[in-house]
């Protein structure tokens, strides 16, 4: 759903209306008291600044509890692994409580990133399998954390969406472009496994998926206590990795890449134009490339050779690092990106009627945006730098 710009006096009674009132007692989730649960943030950055420091500041007040249930929540995963630990299973106690609790500030981020209340990794761990191919392990794990209390959370899924897992629709939800189903929260994000289907229970039949763009693959999973009674129980992520040599891969692409690609969804410059030849197409095509060029040269090779160790015990490991071609290439798709953003603010000016406020907001919004296309230039320049750095010292 799209909400233009909010005031902040409006966004502000919305928010006391619909989520500080029931905050504490929903248990650290807002869905409960929204009439909708999504919204997309188009207002003007001090706007958007005051709403995360408000959602910030309500979870900042719910975080003790929430690290109480973590800790409990790892003491379970920690005896899971240990019963399963023939299986391939293994628990790192202190990879995980360094952040079990989503901080205040990260929270507040995915709202606003995501355009939706719903933030269902508030509380959550990782645990290894170097036999996650093998399907049998997903039943195992499911049946000793529901043997301590835990089951999965139910969650929404398009119909569209569970077509391409095999779901076969009803007429009714053939027409209805906006249909879904609700699902057990489970999404096996694994190459090569569909042919396992039969390895599932009936209820977990479509929840198969495909590996990341980025060529990460894991499974994850969204656990609620089952003697929760509440409307709205605290939802615990896990998330099933080969191994500690994939989990740090996972940390270091979101350091050096993810974190910062991420960060051209917060552009404010309306990019909703698919008009081949379009400023707006051209510049959505500039931000695909440079995408693709660091998933190619970064993250695909971090995953590969992380996927190596902890599976297959191989050393041999993909060389990441950039040539000056790589580098050229960069900095004229930046160059051509902030073009194309400059000229859809340059038209977007120029549109009939328009008010004395639309202009102001317009000319902060460029400012913003040209400010965060710099700080994701530099982002990523650093990051060309720290692997061409770790590549010239083991020459």
């Amino acid at each position: 759903m799209q909400i233009s710009a909010i005031s902040s006096f409006n966004s502000r009674n919305y928010y006391q209306n619909n989520v500080l009132n029931n905050s504490v007692k929903n248990e650290a989730t807002f869905s409960k008291s929204l009439n909708r649960d999504t919204l997309s943030f188009t207002a003007r950055p001090s706007e958007l600044a005051k709403f995360s420091d408000f959602v910030e500041g309500q979870i900042e007040n719910l975080t003790p509890r929430l690290k109480r249930l973590a800790m409990t929540y790892l003491d379970i995963l920690e005896s899971v692994a240990f019963k399963l630990k023939d299986d391939s299973f293994s628990f790192d106690r202190a990879y995980c409580e360094k952040n079990p609790v989503k901080s205040p500030k990260s929270y507040a981020s995915k709202i606003s990133r995501t355009g939706s209340f719903k933030v269902p990794d508030t509380i959550r761990a990782t645990i290894y399998c170097s036999n996650s191919y093998d399907l049998d392990s997903v039943n195992k794990l499911l049946f000793e954390m529901k043997k301590r209390g835990y089951v999965l959370a139910e969650t929404e899924e398009s119909v569209a969406n569970l077509l391409k897992r095999g779901y076969t629709a009803s007429p009714e939800e053939l027409k209805n472009s906006k249909a879904e189903r609700i699902i057990p929260d489970l999404d096996i994000r694994l190459d090569d496994v569909s042919e396992q289907i039969m390895k599932l229970p009936a209820e977990l039949m479509y929840s198969i998926g495909k590996p990341q763009k980025s060529g990460y693959e894991d499974i994850q999973m969204r656990f609620v206590r089952d003697f929760d009674k509440k409307k709205n129980p605290v939802q615990h992520e896990l998330i099933v990795l080969f191994g500690p040599n994939y989990a740090q891969a996972k940390h270091d692409e979101s350091a050096y890449v993810y974190s910062f690609l991420r960060q051209f969804d917060e552009l404010s410059a309306d990019l909703s134009d698919k008009t081949l030849g379009s400023h707006s197409q051209k510049a959505n095509r500039y931000i695909d490339l440079i995408k693709q060029m660091f998933r190619g040269k970064v993250s695909e090779k971090l995953f590969l050779n992380a996927k190596n160790k902890d599976l297959y015990d191989l050393d041999d490991s993909a060389h990441i690092s950039f040539t000056n071609e790589d580098i050229a290439i960069f900095e004229n798709y930046f160059s051509g990106l902030n073009d194309r953003i400059n000229s859809v603010y340059s038209i977007a000016k120029k549109a009939p009627d328009l008010s004395v406020e639309d202009k102001k907001s317009l000319t902060k919004n460029i400012r913003a945006d040209r400010s965060l296309l710099n700080k994701i230039h530099d982002g990523l320049m650093d990051t060309i730098n720290h692997y061409n750095s770790i590549a010239d010292n083991n020459v």
